[in-house]
């Protein structure tokens, strides 16, 4: 059976794709809308998204865990972003210095689970190209800020709004998808 089959069954909690793939297309248009916050500013809004992110994907896995075969992966995955979260918070001189290089490889990760789950997907054309898309675009915009992570504070800005906009979306149009295919 697909991810997206087990998915389907838990169809209660649809609602927290749309609710992330929402706050993560926010922080990005909020992040474009604002191009010259502050590095710390830029920081702590990359520290809470992880960290919402984080929950949102261990309360998913603690929720569906008799019903999702790979909810472990949901679980740990979940856990490795609330340590990256706290490693951050907790380190401000850490964050500062290597913000480029946690917002790169966490944007990677998540457009690479992404396009993972686009192809547990049923074959439902153009819906599923279009979710495709989103997680290559993510994809692409975080080799963009890992290429030259000391660039400069606009292009991280930039590039991060982009992918962050697009992994939004993704999340945004699985929890719309699951919602209106019920099986």
């Amino acid at each position: 059976m697909s991810m997206i089959t087990d998915f389907r069954q838990v169809i209660r909690y649809w609602w927290i794709f749309i609710f992330l793939g929402t706050i993560l297309a926010a922080f990005g248009l909020s992040i474009m809308a604002f191009p010259v916050a502050s590095f710390r500013a830029l920081s702590i809004f990359f520290e809470i998204a992880i960290f919402v992110n984080g929950v949102l994907e261990i309360s998913f896995a603690l929720s569906n865990y008799r019903r999702v075969p790979g909810w472990g992966w949901h679980f740990s995955g979940g856990l490795l972003e609330l340590a990256i979260a706290g490693l951050l918070l907790f380190n401000p001189a850490l964050a500062a210095a290597s913000l480029s290089l946690f917002v790169g490889f966490w944007l990677m990760f998540r457009s690479i689970s992404i396009i993972g789950r686009c192809f547990d997907l049923p074959t439902i054309w153009p819906e599923k190209a279009w979710m495709l898309l989103l997680g290559l675009a993510g994809l692409v915009f975080s080799f963009f800020i890992l290429y030259n992570p000391q660039f400069g504070t606009w292009t991280l800005d930039l590039w991060a709004a982009l992918a962050l906009i697009s992994i939004g979306l993704f999340y945004f149009f699985l929890g719309v998808h699951l919602k209106n295919n019920p099986g």
